[in-house]
């Protein structure tokens, strides 16, 4: 990836510009603001310095001998391509085909083939032991002979028991709060999601900056609210709501789930708030015995969803 830096106005001139220069493919990775120098910053207004990533060109790549794999891959689905794969590797050949007098012990005693990919994956073993538990149950007479098997029966075991959302909740203009513990990424969260309306979806959000117990200092977030040209206010303007066209983001500094003080403070300000959409964010580095205490810590407050941040 090639990175190029650019200067707008505002942030619709920024993308304009972008794509102008370096196609619908470009990538805005980075916004941040840059003020005028000297006496000039009395009487101009910053800009906006654009950190942009274009992919590079494809280049011709003269393979040293033909394997023949996308001839042969043409017009074959994914499992068949990856049966092949496994049929091909010889440590493999035995496990993607048992053998017909192979017994059932044989059997229970291969591992599943699609344990490396659901590892892979980052599930924790909990999920991984559930989901190899049910192949035992649905395969009970041993390994299927396709690995394409294993790979529909977990994919419709995974929808069943992790659904995804019915609708992507950036599309929703319903009012937003994010819940968490301090330091979980619940500004960065906002600050990413305001990005995605701004240049994605060409709307412009309102922010309410709100104390709680303790005081709000997230000042990152008005410089970016700044920069994106999004309204913030540190009062709640309750009488505004209805009226309210552009999407409502509330942002409440972290709660240590240990203090009851400011359990009970965040649950009284909840109540208060308009109707609206509440997401707990959790921080992916943390253990998962913390995770779990914070699910059910923040679960009497009826979040919609959980967002995970520091997956990086």
């Amino acid at each position: 990836m090639k990175t190029v830096t650019m200067l707008a106005d505002s942030p619709q001139d920024a993308v304009r510009k972008a794509r102008q220069s370096y196609g619908p493919q470009a990538v805005i990775k980075e916004v941040r603001q840059q003020s005028a120098k000297g006496l000039s910053r009395m009487w101009r207004k910053p800009k906006l310095e654009l950190l942009i990533q274009i992919p590079e060109p494809k280049t011709a790549e003269i393979s040293p001998a033909p394997s023949g794999l996308e001839n042969e891959s043409e017009g074959q689905t994914f499992f068949q391509i990856y049966q092949k794969q496994i049929d091909k590797t010889p440590d493999k050949a035995s496990a993607s085909k048992p053998r017909k007098n192979q017994t059932l012990s044989q059997k229970q005693a291969n591992k599943w083939r699609v344990e490396p990919m659901l590892r892979s994956m980052g599930l924790s073993d909990y999920w991984i032991s559930e989901i190899l538990d049910r192949l035992s149950l649905r395969f009970q007479n041993g390994m299927p002979d396709f690995v394409r098997d294993e790979l529909a029966f977990c994919r419709s075991l995974m929808m069943e028991l992790i659904p995804a959302p019915q609708t992507d909740p950036r599309e929703s203009n319903r009012p937003v709060v994010l819940l968490g513990t301090p330091g979980c990424g619940k500004t960065t969260v906002l600050c990413k999601w305001m990005a995605h309306l701004v240049f994605q979806r060409n709307l412009t959000p309102t922010i309410w900056r709100l104390d709680g117990i303790q005081p709000n200092t997230a000042e990152s977030l008005a410089v970016y609210a700044e920069m994106l040209q999004a309204p913030i206010t540190r009062f709640p303007e309750s009488s505004a709501v209805e009226k309210q066209a552009n999407q409502l983001f509330i942002d409440l500094p972290g709660i240590s789930i240990q203090d009851s003080n400011q359990v009970s403070d965040l649950e009284s300000r909840l109540n208060n708030l308009p109707d609206c959409d509440r997401y707990l964010v959790l921080n992916a580095c943390y253990t998962d015995t913390h995770l779990s205490q914070q699910i059910r810590a923040f679960e009497k407050f009826n979040p919609k969803g959980i967002i995970i941040t520091h997956l990086d």
